[in-house]
């Protein structure tokens, strides 16, 4: 029998793409191994959203180089071969099958069944290489040490492993000593609603990997989200690059969808996901109605907004202003004070005074968001932004990160 190995330096959507290639290849009769050394085929899904997660992806195609046995083809997939296929070729000769393209696959093994015909997967927790990897990288947000020591170990199982275990028996203390019983983790079903997104976004060189929107059909979804509840779970994660922008290319509109499994009547929660603020504005008098009279089943959405200037989103090209936002989160927050708000701002952009910087600030001290996440911006092959001028310089981009982290008490994420 044929082996294969995967490993995952990506997103969560990288590794729901890789439990599927793993669940395809075992359907055509191939087996999978954990050690690398063992592998037939050896896959390794990248990221090139920023500079770090690209170096960390071509370490893990390096890695694989290095210890693939004799005549083991590698497959290079992930966001990475779109975004900078050079950095890659510059290790060795690869198959490249970027995100979006999977059923190339078919080809490379001679499929017997296709990908198209290989269910969606809806969790990460059978394979325990890519499920440490995830938590292990959310830790990153805790400790800058910890971070510099991630990206540095992060393919060693044996550290990720005693990562995890470091991290929970911390929030055990944390929790005994707070008088609480401390949190059980609970995976989520996750669902993938969508491919590709509908933005054009000057900063933002994952579009190039995924392409344009493809939604799946509502039917399907449902289906998956029936599975979930037979099989028990209480937490559902709804995935795509742009969830808000769900159902676009299929004549519906997330709204639509939402109100479809709100209609289940079962104990459940959800989890949205990178829900653009321009779907939000734009479907307001039927999403925050809807959200607010179910918000007992929405645990939390993350909405990325990027900016608090509008001279600044415009130059980003994202379709919305402050104001819209502002005045729709704050509804959404009087209306459905159960729901946790995330987002995420980008600070340094091409362009950002420091008046525009001000605006962030106000911005994120006038909202009551859960939490919030800031990424320094950086120039990425073929993106509208790197081709701007008025750059600013690292040291003011590292400032502004670290003023946004002790004021306002965000996490540097990149």
């Amino acid at each position: 029998m044929n082996t294969f190995y995967v490993f995952n330096a990506g997103c969560i959507r990288r590794a729901l793409d890789m439990i599927q290639v793993e669940k395809y290849l075992i359907e055509n009769g191939w087996g999978v191994t954990r050690r690398m050394k063992q592998a037939d085929l050896v896959i390794v899904a990248t990221c090139g959203v920023v500079k770090l997660n690209e170096i960390n992806s071509l370490q893990a195609v390096a890695a694989a180089v290095k210890k693939r046995k004799r005549n083991a083809r590698i497959v290079v997939s992930g966001c990475l071969p779109k975004i900078n296929p050079g950095e890659i070729n510059a290790l060795g000769d690869f198959i490249m099958i970027p995100s979006g393209r999977l059923d190339g696959f078919d080809a490379v093994i001679n499929a017997h069944k296709p990908f198209c015909q290989v269910g969606s997967p809806d969790s990460v927790t059978g394979n325990k290489d890519i499920t440490n990897y995830l938590m292990a990288r959310s830790y990153c947000r805790r400790s800058r040490l910890y971070k510099w020591l991630f990206h540095r170990y992060g393919m060693n199982g044996e550290f990720l492993t005693a990562s995890i275990y470091a991290f929970r028996m911390i929030d055990l203390l944390k929790n005994f000593t707070a008088g609480g019983r401390g949190k059980k983790f609970v995976p989520y079903f996750n669902i993938k609603i969508a491919d590709g997104c509908l933005s054009n976004c000057a900063f933002c060189a994952t579009k190039f990997a995924t392409g344009k929107l493809r939604s799946r059909p509502p039917e399907s979804i449902i289906g998956d989200f029936q599975e979930g509840l037979g099989k028990n779970h209480k937490i559902f994660q709804l995935i795509a690059e742009d969830t808000g922008a769900y159902g676009k290319d299929i004549g519906i509109d997330f709204s639509e969808l939402l109100r479809s499994i709100f209609s289940i009547d079962k104990d459940y929660q959800l989890v949205i996901i990178d829900c653009c603020p321009q779907w939000l504005v734009e479907q307001r008098e039927v999403l925050v109605p809807l959200l607010a009279a179910n918000q007992e089943k929405v645990k939390e959405l993350f909405i990325p907004i990027q900016s608090g200037s509008d001279n600044v989103l415009k130059r980003m090209r994202r379709n919305y202003c402050t104001a819209d936002v502002g005045s729709v989160l704050k509804e959404l927050q009087d209306r459905a004070p159960h729901i946790n708000l995330r987002t995420s701002f980008l600070v340094g952009f091409p362009g950002e005074t420091e008046s525009d910087f001000s605006e962030t600030k106000r911005f994120i001290a006038e909202m009551n968001f859960s939490e919030v996440t800031v990424n320094r911006y950086e120039d990425r092959p073929g993106t509208l932004a790197s081709t701007m001028e008025d750059k600013i310089p690292q040291e003011i981009i590292e400032l502004r990160a670290r003023v946004l982290a002790q004021e306002l008490n965000c996490s540097i994420l990149s």
